[in-house]
């Protein structure tokens, strides 16, 4: 199973036969693609309001291997973060290798004195644009 969105990377998200994978401590294994622990889940989720698209009906599609591309309706916000530290439910702190070298630029802007806060206040009301493409 895969989900294709735009982005300028050609990333998408995608099922793993290798299910082992998801236990090992480092699974940085693919091109920058994305694997998915729950295929199914974010196949119903995205699908919930489609009346030909049932989970019963994504698991028979998934066990038949035919492909079926299938568009949303109305396009679905995603937001991909790159996390190498974060803190467990239980509290404790996870830390990981930095694959894509994107660390030192968070240090580097965190470090940065911050704008006085009248620029601040100007830089708020400033509009933005983002584009799809932007991940």
């Amino acid at each position: 199973m895969k989900f294709m969105f735009p982005n300028r990377f050609q990333v998408y998200l995608h099922d793993t036969p290798s299910r082992a994978l998801f236990a090992k401590p480092v699974r940085a294994l693919s091109s920058g693609c994305i694997r998915l622990e729950r295929p199914i889940d974010l196949a119903a989720y995205v699908l919930r309001d489609d009346p030909h698209w049932s989970r019963e009906k994504i698991l028979s599609a998934v066990e038949r291997g035919t492909e079926h591309t299938v568009r949303l309706p109305e396009p679905i916000p995603i937001h991909l973060v790159y996390w190498t530290a974060w803190a467990h439910t239980d509290g404790a702190i996870q830390f990981h290798q930095d694959i894509y070298g994107d660390d030192q630029a968070l240090e580097n802007a965190l470090r940065k004195e911050p704008l006085p806060r009248e620029q601040r206040k100007n830089e708020d009301k400033a509009p933005q644009e983002t584009s799809a493409e932007e991940v």
